[in-house]
């Protein structure tokens, strides 16, 4: 990946001064008589870093096009307009993710999508078949998702598509992670949330974040893809991983607000995104 001073090149030292005013508030001053040189230079850094990121993003597509043969990137199909999946719709996309998990045949697989890499974990679970439950109900509550390896572990996830009140999320997440510890299993709790900032999470719940599931959906996804050009060729395979990427697209659209074709400046969040994609699916 490019670094950020490369990209920017020689003004960069005008843009940080500009980032610099805007947090201490200039923005709200009146503005400054005089010459606009300045604003001249940060205008032409800004066009010249929109063209690079531009570049990268559509090399970095044209890549992973090749990558999902015979389907394509999901960035490449608009899912902004599809009501059903818009960011307010969290059961939506808690059921849907949910489906993904069930449709993994591989315990250890659906433990690593979900983050688990402690290897002796996965060796124990590896002949449990996970039992996927949504919208499970406990005492005080509700989990999205709920999935249970047998005796050896519990999968608590929470998930949230849009703003919310941190201190209401804060309690239910206590009440949560208390819950986990009394079970008879180990517990692991997850929150996959949308600009959670400095939210602080209670002891026992690790973040499951959208951006980093979606690429492992996809590493998912492209490993259906293989099993569909493998006999017997039922396509099975290749109509989940169709789904999955559907998933990543709305996700990476209407949560992480990526896009094949962004608007002027909003090219580099997408470029960087895929060529993180890139750089796992080379590994």
């Amino acid at each position: 990946m490019i670094d950020q001073s490369e990209r920017l090149g020689p003004g960069s030292s005008s843009l940080e001064l500009w980032a610099d005013l805007y947090r201490r508030g200039a923005f709200r001053a009146s503005l400054p008589t005089g010459g606009w040189q300045a604003a001249d230079e940060l205008l032409g850094v800004a066009l010249a870093v929109d063209r690079l990121s531009r570049s990268g993003l559509e090399g970095a597509l044209a890549t992973s096009d090749q990558t999902f043969n015979p389907l394509a990137d999901p960035l490449s199909i608009e899912f902004g307009v599809h009501r059903w999946l818009s960011s307010k719709r969290e059961e939506a996309y808690s059921d849907w993710f949910g489906w993904i998990l069930e449709q993994i045949k591989d315990t250890a697989q659906v433990l690593k999508l979900l983050g688990v890499r402690d290897e002796e974990l996965l060796r124990e679970c590896a002949l449990e078949k996970p039992v996927i439950k949504r919208e499970f109900s406990i005492p005080n509550g509700r989990f999205d998702l709920f999935v249970e390896f047998g005796k050896r572990l519990l999968v608590i996830v929470e998930i949230k598509t849009k703003s919310f009140d941190e201190d209401a999320v804060l309690e239910q997440l206590n009440w949560y992670a208390r819950w986990g510890q009394n079970q008879p299993q180990p517990t692991r709790c997850y929150f996959a949330a949308v600009g959670s900032g400095e939210f602080a999470r209670p002891s026992g719940f690790e973040p499951l974040t959208w951006r980093e599931l979606t690429l492992r959906i996809r590493e998912q996804a492209r490993d259906w893809i293989q099993a569909s050009k493998r006999p017997p060729f039922d396509g099975s395979d290749l109509i989940r991983a169709a789904m999955a990427l559907a998933f990543c697209g709305a996700v990476e659209q209407n949560l992480l607000r990526l896009s094949a074709r962004p608007g002027r400046f909003r090219a580099q969040a997408s470029a960087e995104y895929l060529e993180d994609w890139g750089a796992k699916h080379a590994g």
